[in-house]
């Protein structure tokens, strides 16, 4: 009697196969949600960077800095793709601080608020540092 050769893997193969897929699992995960969380960073920096100008903007204008989001056309204090929410901290005639704090799955990212000042970027207090607003 003559049997015909089994078609299929064994046991041994299907769980190499497992394992070479497992560890590549752990090597692009880690990275790939790094990659978003970065991604998401510019949601920070671009909703920033419009208040900064509507500041200078309201500014020209007026003898102070505008004290709230709603005084510069902003209807939510939330950034454009809702990652982030912005506040006006500090507002007078020199100068005016706005901070983005993260929201809902951002708050694990490892550079926590970002904040942005009549010069520039601000980096001091706890902020996200140059590495952070590097995209």
């Amino acid at each position: 009697m003559n049997r015909s050769p089994v078609q299929g893997f064994s046991l041994i193969e299907l769980l190499t196969a497992l394992a070479i897929v497992a560890i590549l699992a752990t090597i692009t995960v880690p990275s790939f949600s790094g990659m978003v969380a970065r991604s998401r960073r510019s949601d920070a920096i671009s909703a920033l960077l419009r208040v900064q100008l509507a500041q200078e903007r309201w500014r020209a204008n007026n003898l102070t800095y505008a004290a709230d989001l709603a005084t510069l056309g902003w209807t939510s204090a939330d950034s454009p793709d809702g990652y982030y929410r912005l506040r006006i901290g500090r507002a007078d005639a020199t100068g005016f601080r706005v901070t983005a704090q993260p929201v809902g799955v951002q708050r694990a990212d490892s550079c926590g608020a970002f904040a942005v000042a009549a010069g520039g970027p601000d980096y001091s207090q706890g902020f996200a540092d140059e590495r952070c607003w590097r995209r």
